[in-house]
């Protein structure tokens, strides 16, 4: 009986990854099991005219946020690029490098690239080693004079368990502190946590606030570093990581592009930032009109004739009076269409009250 030949089976590697993409298998690994399924936080714009917010735009400017880091070319995002840099700057042994490789260029995010880069450069004073704001983090923290800078009277630090200052509600910052908190959520210290401020982005708001001098490109560089070593974060800084990519001249075929966060505007500002309560800034044609209206009174009411002379007939209510109370019975139609529609409508496809009263204030 003729004996029968086995086929060779040649050896096969046990894992197989694009080495023109990831520079080791970990960071394949990363980006399979991790990087891909994590969604990105986008950067934002910042569009302000001079007379608008003055404190917060010179203050900018001063910094020179305004050339790159809140102006991003045409502000579209490449997203692969944006998780195969994050891919790759992971380091299991928990000590990432301050590069990534994105296919196969370097990108270099150490303190001073990035400065360079953002063209923004340490401040130091005379004889100092460190810029400012370093110098104040090092120091005790004083909690009166954070709670002076930044919320408006009456407000201040709500206590953690153990009776220690443990955060600050956004809504009692002043107008200035929720602007630069909103832009820090999104260009400076990425998070989607924003209700309130826990105390190291309260220290950061304090510091801008103050016109503390800040090595700004550490500042990104340690979050960046951060974000590829953490497990749920979003992955912040995407358009600043696309411009970085194009300037080492990284060609891609993606097709997956996305936009940047809404723009910091005056009408932003109005919208979500503007604070009643801080009576330092005035924004014309915030939300104060609504609140004139709740305060008048009915107009079912019938004046009361206080004498039945023939002396002449004087209004009992201006023209712009009368003007306030009509819009006020058209909203309060308004409100009741509203909740008729709900009932009947799918849920969620009519706003709820707040939120229509949002949408016209």
């Amino acid at each position: 009986m003729a004996s029968r030949k086995r086929k060779s089976i040649g050896t096969r590697p046990t894992s197989q990854y694009d080495t023109r993409r990831f520079s080791s298998l970990d960071a394949w690994t990363r980006c399979t099991d991790n990087v891909l399924g994590r969604n990105i936080l986008p950067e934002r714009k910042v569009e302000l005219y001079h007379t608008e917010l003055d404190a917060f735009k010179v203050e900018l400017e001063r910094c020179n946020f305004h050339k790159c880091l809140t102006d991003l070319a045409d502000g579209s995002i490449d997203l692969a690029l944006v998780k195969e840099f994050y891919a790759n700057l992971y380091s299991s042994e928990d000590r990432p490098p301050k590069q990534s490789r994105v296919k196969g260029h370097l990108v270099k995010i150490d303190a001073d690239s990035l400065n360079t880069f953002l063209e923004t450069p340490v401040v130091l004073a005379q004889g100092e080693t460190v810029p400012a704001y370093s110098r104040y983090c090092r120091l005790p923290t004083d909690f009166r004079e954070i709670e002076a800078a930044l919320c408006i009277p009456g407000r201040g630090f709500i206590l953690n368990s153990e009776g220690q200052p443990g955060k600050i509600l956004r809504k009692d910052l002043t107008t200035l502190a929720q602007v630069w908190s909103v832009l820090s959520y999104s260009n400076l210290a990425p998070t989607s946590h924003t209700s309130d401020l826990i105390m190291d982005r309260v220290r950061l708001i304090f510091g801008l606030v103050s016109h503390l001098d800040m090595n700004i490109g550490a500042l990104i560089s340690g979050q960046m570093t951060s974000i590829a070593q953490s497990n749920t974060s979003r992955l912040g800084f995407p358009a600043l990581i696309t411009i970085l990519c194009r300037a080492r001249v990284v060609v891609s075929n993606s097709l997956t592009f996305k936009c940047l966060s809404p723009v910091i505007n005056l009408a932003y500002i109005r919208k979500n930032c503007w604070n009643p309560e801080d009576l330092t800034i005035s924004i014309r044609g915030a939300r104060r009109a609504r609140a004139r209206l709740v305060e008048l009174p009915s107009t079912s009411a019938a004046p009361t004739p206080t004498s039945t002379s023939t002396a002449p007939f004087v209004p009992t209510q201006t023209n712009s009076q009368r003007f306030e109370a009509m819009l006020q019975s058209i909203h309060q139609g308004q409100i009741i269409l509203l909740q008729s529609l709900q009932m009947m409508a799918p849920p969620d496809s009519i706003p709820i009250v707040e939120q229509f009263n949002e949408m016209v204030a």
